[in-house]
């Protein structure tokens, strides 16, 4: 895990907490929500940053790309997205990621409804959807009794540096059909939401904070 190998481009220690790097061995219960405050590319140990991402267009514009510890493919992290981790503990019944991403995602969209963003529903592996339009990502790491749960959610953030910065995925959910990224995803803001990314933040951590710290 860590920053990509790419001179002269090492990651902020924003960057770096944006992308979760110190919580894959953390004990729980670790809730983390935080705005981006810069442009991180952010990709999981189990896809090729090569195959993923526009690695020379990052270089140029002197955009880190860091590998996060959990899994899912590349994003972007930018002014306008919110992006959080939480550390539950693992139920040892439990040896699948499944009912972990219904969880944690169902707390999401309960975030998110507060906010008067009705209808998110989960798609895919863990996207959260408004229709058939994505407005917040979601991974997960499943280790040592440890639930390392991760998500990003497009508030307000410039959709443009998506097409900019990464390539068509290697894998994509069936209800994607081939869409481009812009066709594909939306934003809060883009859906009607005024909520502002401050809002966003504080009742994500507090959503997710509560099952963090279930029994």
């Amino acid at each position: 895990m860590g920053a990509v190998p790419l001179p002269s481009l090492p990651p902020s220690d924003h960057a770096r907490s944006l992308a979760g790097l110190d919580l894959a061995g953390a004990r729980p219960p670790v809730v983390r929500v935080e705005a981006a405050r810069e442009v991180v590319v952010v990709v999981s140990r189990s896809r090729s940053p090569e195959r993923e991402i526009f690695l020379e267009r990052c270089a140029g514009d002197g955009v880190p790309v860091v590998v996060r510890p959990s899994g899912g493919g590349a994003v972007v992290l930018a002014p306008g997205v919110v992006a959080a981790s939480a550390v539950l503990a693992a139920d040892p019944a439990v040896r699948f990621p499944e009912p972990y991403f219904r969880r944690c995602c169902g707390a999401v969209a309960a975030a998110l409804a507060a906010l008067g963003v009705a209808g998110v529903e989960m798609r895919g592996v863990s996207d959260l959807c408004l229709g058939d339009r994505k407005v917040a990502g979601s991974s997960l790491r499943l280790a040592g009794g440890r639930v390392l749960f991760q998500v990003s959610v497009l508030v307000d953030p410039d959709l443009g540096l998506l097409d900019r910065y990464l390539r068509h995925p290697s894998r994509e959910p069936e209800y994607r059909a081939g869409r481009g990224h812009r066709e594909f995803v939306t934003s809060l803001r883009l859906a009607g939401c005024a909520a502002t990314v401050r809002d966003v933040a504080a009742v994500l951590d507090e959503r997710l904070r509560s099952e963090a710290e279930a029994r």
